[in-house]
């Protein structure tokens, strides 16, 4: 579950090095990323400003690296979410303020579509370097609530231009208790 809770906050402002062999853009997304924890992201598609990742068992398409779109397991369980309005993506979101919160509605499995509201707050915007690349980032934290409950909760430093995230601290949703996730490889 805490797996789940990361990859739905990794679950993008500026650009990766200009003209630097290997590094990553839009473009040319990595094929994996590594985590210090051992999870491996693996990058299986971009339409657009979607993409699709498997982690261990989950599969996701997420929207501009903050919105889920769905995710599917191994075992056939399919989580669908139908957002209510536009979807901005982090440009969007700093330049209304820093701030925005989507509302839909969410279906797992054969149980009823609930209400799902996700809440996103940029903390700060950034330079991270990697290897011999340097990306923009933003970091940011991001809620989601599904039928009146926390879901999921976590701060994310993300580089949007490359669809990478550099590190997740998920919060377990009742202890509280955080889990940090930082990229030790990029292929």
């Amino acid at each position: 579950m805490r797996s789940l809770v990361a990859l739905v906050l990794a679950g993008g402002l500026a650009q990766a090095g200009q003209g630097k062999a290997g590094c990553f853009s839009a473009e040319e997304l990595p094929a994996k990323a590594i985590y210090d924890s051992g999870s491996v992201l693996e990058y299986l598609g971009r339409e657009g400003d979607v993409l699709t990742y498997r982690s261990g068992p989950v599969t996701t398409r997420m929207k501009d690296g903050l919105w889920p779109l769905e995710h599917s397991t191994t075992d056939g369980v399919r989580t669908q979410y139908r957002w209510d309005t536009l979807l901005p993506d982090l440009a969007r979101v700093i330049a209304d303020g820093g701030k925005a919160r989507v509302e839909g509605r969410m279906k797992q499995g054969d149980q009823d579509w609930i209400p799902v509201a996700a809440e996103v707050e940029v903390l700060r915007q950034d330079t991270q370097d990697w290897e011999d690349c340097r990306y923009g980032v933003v970091e940011f934290r991001k809620t989601v609530h599904a039928d009146g409950k926390k879901v999921s909760e976590g701060v994310v430093v993300y580089a949007p231009a490359a669809m990478i995230s550099f590190r997740s601290d998920a919060v377990e949703v009742g202890s509280g208790k955080v889990y940090t996730y930082r990229l030790t490889e990029l292929q």
